[in-house]
């Protein structure tokens, strides 16, 4: 599949295989029973147990294994494929060529010249050209990135990680539980002399936080790779966290109260707990910096939606119109055409600034009417414009009034230049178009 030419690995596309639902589901599955017979043994063999302790210890984190890794493995081997279909029917043909030349030029210059359709002293520019020429190529390209950010490998360890700190918490629980006085054989289960009652309260309040929010983000589809990881430490976190309430100096019962409670916080939630009763100047500071948000300017952005952004680090007009909106629809769980409209928005915000708003009315807040109306008024077509276009009546008029809204303090020749100028910039974007591609207009209009 690879070989070295001396300066990079050389990666056939076209010999590429990928598992399909039924070989991923006995994968996974077959994942699954491995970690619970490697539990089994290690209670066994390495903790000693036997008898009815081995049975209830087996059973509880058996059932515990299941329950984390069943909406896992259903995700990955069903719901995944449909996720990847969204994207495979936007982005076909023109379209996909237009993202990859957008956002992965480097690796579809190199795809070509592995492959031989593109030599290195043809033109700078000629790969533009042979990716069009090349459209199953890129579709193999595409499938091949999309699998190396999202696909099963990077799933893998974490998932297996998640289930081996299920299966550890479910087991520490049951011996806890059966065994009041501790012998040695199984010092390692109390060894912080907790409570059984405080530990399956914080324990139970970490697994109903996991499942609950897998469950909802396979819902949404959107369940990340970094989503199992925080899982995982948020089981891991489970028994330190009773610990310190146990050390709280409060009563049993509210001590089982907050744990529980506390237990069902993400982790980002939590370290906001902890920020907040150990550290309020920060919590102040944060307040502060995150009173004012300009991202709600964009049309169809809401609160959560904002939320969702940040917790990705995009919390500026700039970062929405330079991220990937596939990598960005991916991580956030947004479809993919609605990702696509933020970034068109956004390209028109940096380009028109506040201004953008006083051209929504006459719908020139997107950048593909824009592209369509620079290719009315324009003395010839856009190069690469993947045509034909509707009919635009009267584009000077339209300019004239874009122009009035924009600029209405200026001389009327000035922002009509200005306002021309502003609008070349706009079709002159490789994301507008890439989008003038991907959401192609009726012809008949």
């Amino acid at each position: 599949m690879a070989e070295s030419d001396g300066k990079r690995t050389k990666t056939h596309l076209f010999k590429e295989s990928h598992f399909r639902p039924r070989g991923r589901l006995l994968l996974l599955t077959g994942t699954l029973l491995l970690i619970n017979m490697t539990g089994l043994w290690f209670m066994w063999v390495v903790a000693g147990l036997d008898g009815n302790i081995l049975w209830l210890v087996t059973v509880l984190a058996a059932f515990t294994t299941v329950i984390t890794g069943t909406p896992l493995i259903m995700f990955l081997s069903l719901g995944w494929f449909s996720r990847y279909n969204e994207f495979q029917n936007s982005l076909k043909g023109g379209a996909l060529v237009a993202y990859l030349q957008r956002f992965w030029s480097p690796s579809l210059i190199h795809s070509l010249q592995d492959e031989g359709k593109l030599t290195e002293d043809e033109p700078a520019d000629r790969w533009r050209a042979c990716a069009d020429e090349n459209p199953i190529l890129c579709e193999r390209l595409f499938a091949r990135i999309y699998h190396e950010q999202y696909g099963l490998v990077p799933f893998v360890v974490p998932f297996i990680i998640l289930l081996a700190v299920a299966y550890a918490a479910a087991a520490l629980v049951a011996c806890n539980y059966v065994t009041q006085n501790c012998p040695p054989t199984l010092q390692i289960a109390c060894i912080y002399h907790l409570g059984s009652p405080l530990l399956v309260s914080s324990l139970a309040g970490a697994f109903m936080f996991v499942v609950s929010d897998s469950v909802l983000s396979i819902r949404r589809k959107s369940l990340n790779i970094s989503d199992v990881y925080w899982y995982s430490l948020r089981l891991f976190l489970a028994i330190p966290l009773a610990l310190v309430i146990a050390n709280t100096g409060t009563g049993d019962g509210a001590q089982i109260v907050t744990a529980f409670a506390l237990g069902t916080l993400p982790v980002d939630s939590l370290m906001k707990v902890v920020r907040r009763m150990g550290f309020p100047q920060i919590t102040d500071q944060d307040k502060q910096d995150g009173s004012s948000d300009k991202l709600l300017v964009l049309e169809g952005v809401t609160l959560p939606v904002v939320a969702t952004l940040e917790a990705e680090g995009i919390n500026s007009i700039e970062q929405v119109a330079a991220a990937d909106p596939v990598l960005l629809s991916i991580r956030t769980g947004f479809p993919f055409r609605f990702t696509l409209r933020l970034g068109s928005q956004a390209i028109v915000r940096r380009h028109l600034g506040e201004n953008a708003a006083q051209l929504l009315p006459v719908g020139l807040g997107d950048v593909v009417p824009i592209y369509l109306l620079v290719q009315a008024f324009s003395a010839g077509p856009i190069v690469g414009a993947p045509g034909p276009f509707p009919l635009i009546e009267s584009p000077d008029l339209i300019v004239q009034n874009a122009a009035a809204r924009l600029f209405p303090n200026e001389d009327e020749a000035q922002r009509q230049a200005v306002t021309k100028m502003k609008f070349r910039q706009i079709a002159a974007e490789e994301y507008t178009a890439m989008l003038a591609r991907i959401t192609p207009p009726d012809i008949g209009l």
